[in-house]
């Protein structure tokens, strides 16, 4: 079985005594990572902890972000972290650029259902791809059958659904005079109700049902699965953990399959 990437709420010692590798954010850079930290954080976490440590600056970069990204990249490439997960193409460039040795993780979440694509990045040096929530298990044995790019796949957590730099919440309280400091709020349709965060990035909205892949891994061949704390109590996480790491343990979660066994429907003609 591959590694277990854990996206934790925060670096507690129980989570990370007990991940393979985790990843976290990059404050101000990153969305759909529920642990935000900044490079002096970062670095403390390097010197604490013997673990893979991945870094996200998955946003839509602005063009007055690039500086600031010039000058975060060599730092993160001193700390021989395992890899930067990306959605914005300029770090292609700015990897080339800045000659950065540490592996990029395409992670744009939406768009990696593919293995032709996947490939077409791989020639440009990205080594690493994280899976798109949205396809079938099907779809992800013919990606990892198809390629030599290192796979990450999502088996654990909710999944992101939108991204908008639009601040929803926080314009629909401010025209109603409305006051509200949860990290989380709930949007409830047709009998469902999606988590929906609203940060300094923008908004964001995650399925209403928790991904729960672990019959599933027997049937794949991939390096990295993601486990993510997002709206999980942390004592119910923590035997997650422990169950995808071999342990007998019971959890009650209202889980779903994802889109694993869900057939696409709209496909581009051949």
């Amino acid at each position: 079985m591959g590694k277990l990437l854990i996206l934790p709420n925060n670096l507690t010692d129980d989570i990370l005594n007990i991940s393979d590798a985790i990843l976290v954010g990059l404050k101000g850079y990153s969305v759909n990572v529920p642990c935000e930290i900044d490079i002096e954080e970062l670095k403390s976490l390097k010197t604490k902890y013997n673990k893979e440590i991945f870094v996200s600056l998955n946003k839509n970069m602005r063009n007055s972000d690039i500086e600031n990204i010039k000058k975060i990249l060599p730092i993160l490439d001193s700390l021989n972290i395992k890899g930067i997960f990306y959605a914005d193409t300029c770090f292609i460039n700015l990897k080339k650029e800045l000659n950065i040795k540490t592996d990029l993780v395409w992670s744009q979440e939406h768009l990696t259902t593919n293995y032709a694509t996947i490939n077409f990045w791989l020639k440009y040096g990205v080594n690493y791809t994280y899976l798109s929530g949205e396809i079938t298990l099907d779809e992800i044995k013919e990606i990892s059958n198809n390629t030599k790019s290192k796979l990450i796949m999502p088996i654990f957590g909710y999944i992101p659904i939108y991204v908008s730099l639009r601040h929803a919440i926080k314009n629909y309280l401010k025209t109603f005079d409305l006051k509200d400091n949860s990290k989380i709020n709930f949007i409830r349709n047709e009998n469902k109700i999606y988590p929906i965060v609203d940060n300094e990035i923008g908004t964001m909205v995650y399925s209403d049902t928790i991904l729960d892949g672990f019959d599933e891994i027997k049937e794949l061949n991939i390096d990295y699965y993601t486990l993510s704390e997002f709206n999980i109590d942390h004592d119910t996480f923590i035997k997650v953990i422990k169950k995808y790491k071999g342990e007998d343990i019971n959890y009650e979660l209202n889980t779903s399959k994802g889109f694993l066994y869900t057939n696409t429907i709209y496909k581009v003609k051949k």
